[in-house]
């Protein structure tokens, strides 16, 4: 009861129509304000569908405009769409274009905007941060990178009290920065050397004593900054090498889920410190590992990830980054807000290993947390304690998935990576109120705001009501 009356004043606190950022207020991904459709589809209580270019970016909102990014040919755009008709107001071009090497499921346009209620923020990879008024009059630019991302960025830009917060987390140069909001000029810029490429977008912690927080999940470890001048609150060794998923904080609990393949207990594997490997495996004496010194049993699933500077063998800091991921642990956790220090072992509330997803973030809602996998596992928790409350397949949609589950008026919505959305009956044991099929890959976490859905597929914004 204390937990349903917590996320209740939390998403009444804060919803009220705003959905201006990636997965909606601090990325909570429930909206309570107004009744939402039982059933969505592609003719079903459709308000409006508009045809947009290729992105897998989520929409921001404001009051009247809709936000989003996008591409087209070797082109990168902001668009900004009127949120009564979905018509496409402005399209504004990215002063330039980098393409860079990114994993065939990213995208170059996958980092969600965010809004301050009237400007929208963006990033993209291959450009860097762009900022634009709510008619699309370019505000400033800020060009970033290259970035050392092995499959491109993902993460989303942050807003919080006049600044715009940006995690750039890759396998050389990672670091956090946050700019003047008004001009684009650095406030600070925190170095993160210990970190490789990761996509999780961070969440804010606002404690009623003490500075406002960012908290960020990266390789092997959460930081948490605090938001005027980037200084280290605290830190949890544990995570999993690779993380995609964000955070979600309810009350004075973080939920999150890490997961990246390797992370299982049966395919650890303690490797020897770096000098060691080095006197048993380094025949011609150069100080680093190359590929046909390594023996089989050693040997990376994919050199190319392990070797972070690109040069064909491994150093001490490629050996000790892929010695990490031989022992990381993919898991689901709560860890306890209000820390300092070092929290690994004071502040964790429980820690599970099980039924992880890959990319979509947990759901806290009414009481239960949801996990989606890919081949429409669904799993339910007890945030308390993490106990499995019950496991299943999403009927008719056994497909992979990397949009975030979202919910709202009693309703939780499922959307796959073949467009199957599946709408759910909350509870322990959720109950399936329907499936449809859009026919189109959907990527992008749907928006929920004054009782409206607003759904990306490849191809189309839908709004439904």
């Amino acid at each position: 009861m204390r937990l349903l009356l917590l996320v209740t004043l939390f998403s009444a606190g804060l919803v009220g129509g705003d959905w201006s950022r990636f997965r909606g207020p601090n990325g909570l991904g429930v909206a309570e304000e107004a009744p939402l459709p039982d059933s969505i589809g592609p003719d079903v209580n459709v308000a409006w569908k508009t045809d947009l270019p290729m992105g897998k970016s989520s929409p921001a909102l404001t009051e009247d405009r809709i936000f989003l990014t996008a591409h087209e040919g070797e082109k990168l755009f902001t668009l900004g769409l009127d949120r009564a008709t979905g018509k496409i107001l402005w399209k504004q071009q990215a002063p330039d274009r980098r393409l860079e090497k990114m994993h065939q499921l990213n995208d170059e346009a996958s980092s969600s905007p965010v809004s301050d209620g009237e400007n929208v923020y963006v990033f993209f990879g291959g450009f860097g941060m762009l900022s634009y008024t709510a008619d699309g009059e370019e505000r400033w630019r800020r060009p970033m990178g290259p970035f050392t991302n092995f499959h491109g960025m993902g993460a989303s830009p942050v807003y919080h009290d006049g600044k715009v917060l940006m995690i750039c987390d890759q396998d050389q140069g990672a670091f956090l920065i946050a700019v003047d909001a008004a001009t684009g000029e650095t406030v600070w810029r925190v170095e993160r050397p210990d970190m490789v490429h990761s996509f999780s977008t961070p969440v804010l912690y606002e404690p009623a004593d003490g500075p406002a927080e960012l908290v960020v999940a990266g390789s092997y470890q959460m930081v948490s900054y605090a938001v005027d001048d980037g200084r280290e609150l605290w830190r949890y060794r544990g995570l999993t090498y690779q993380v995609k998923s964000s955070p979600v904080i309810v009350g004075d609990t973080l939920y999150f889920n890490a997961w990246a393949p390797g992370g299982e207990p049966a395919v650890r594997l303690v490797l020897p410190p770096f000098a060691e490997a080095l006197e048993k495996l380094d025949a011609n004496k150069d100080g680093e590992l190359s590929k046909d010194e390594v023996s089989q049993e050693w040997q990376p699933g994919n050199w190319d990830m392990q070797d972070l500077n690109k040069n064909g063998s491994l150093d001490a800091r490629d050996w000790q980054y892929y010695s990490q991921r031989r022992t990381s642990t993919n898991s689901t956790l709560a860890v306890k807000m209000g820390g300092r220090g070092d929290i690994t072992e004071s502040h964790v509330k429980w820690l599970s290993q099980k039924n992880m997803p890959d990319v979509p973030g947990v759901l806290l809602y009414q009481g239960v947390l949801y996990l989606i996998k890919n081949g429409g596992i669904l799993t339910t928790l007890n945030p308390e304690d993490g106990s499995m409350l019950w496991q299943g397949r999403v009927r008719d949609a056994l497909d992979n998935y990397y949009a975030s589950p979202v919910a709202g008026d009693g309703k939780v919505y499922l959307a796959s990576e073949k467009g199957l959305v599946t709408v759910l009956k909350p509870g322990a044991q959720p109950e399936p109120l329907g499936t449809t099929d859009f026919g189109e890959a959907i990527f992008a976490t749907p928006a929920l705001a004054d009782g409206k859905i607003y759904l990306r597929t490849r191809s189309k914004l839908y709004c439904f009501e």
